[in-house]
């Protein structure tokens, strides 16, 4: 299912229609997550993703990503996709971003069993610092998940690196 995640996140990046200034970022980050009404009360992993923006000033664009947690048996992965709004001060080398994604969460009892797929939604900010002229450093990402139906969610805290191809 991972490897489906990342076909995705290319297959849409190709096809979405160029614009002026347009810009990818491909992204990794380490994760750490809250759980609440969930068998582990915590989780640990990482994340993937990749987004397409343009503008100057304030960038708009679309974002999709996947984010894998887990801990002793229990795992909460998502994937999702939505629009991206960034803001680029000149005088400064940050770009703090907001974003509402929505996709598919899947999850188990933590006991190695079954997993099930739902709708899963998240409302995320975070900061970008250039530290190389297309290295970002992710200094920091926050998002909070939730499942529909569910009472399960998710505070994930994210640090990584951006690599912006274009």
């Amino acid at each position: 299912m991972k490897r489906f995640g990342l076909f995705f996140v290319f297959a849409l990046l190709l096809t979405l229609p160029s614009a002026v200034h347009a810009q990818i970022g491909i992204y990794g980050a380490v994760s750490g997550a809250a759980l609440s009404s969930a068998p582990k009360d915590v989780g640990y992993g990482g994340m993937v993703g990749a987004y397409k923006q343009s503008g100057h000033f304030l960038a708009t664009g679309l974002d999709l990503r996947g984010t894998f947690l887990g801990r002793e048996g229990f795992h909460y992965y998502t994937y999702a996709i939505g629009p991206r709004i960034a803001f680029k001060p000149r005088v400064l080398p940050i770009s703090p971003y907001v974003e509402g994604m929505i996709g598919l969460a899947n999850y188990n009892n933590g006991k190695n069993t079954n997993s099930s797929n739902h709708l899963n939604y998240q409302v995320l900010g975070g900061v970008d610092a250039t530290i190389m002229p297309r290295i970002d450093w992710r200094i920091i990402d926050v998002a909070y998940s939730g499942v529909g139906g569910e009472s399960i969610s998710a505070m994930t805290f994210s640090t990584g690196l951006v690599i912006r191809v274009w």
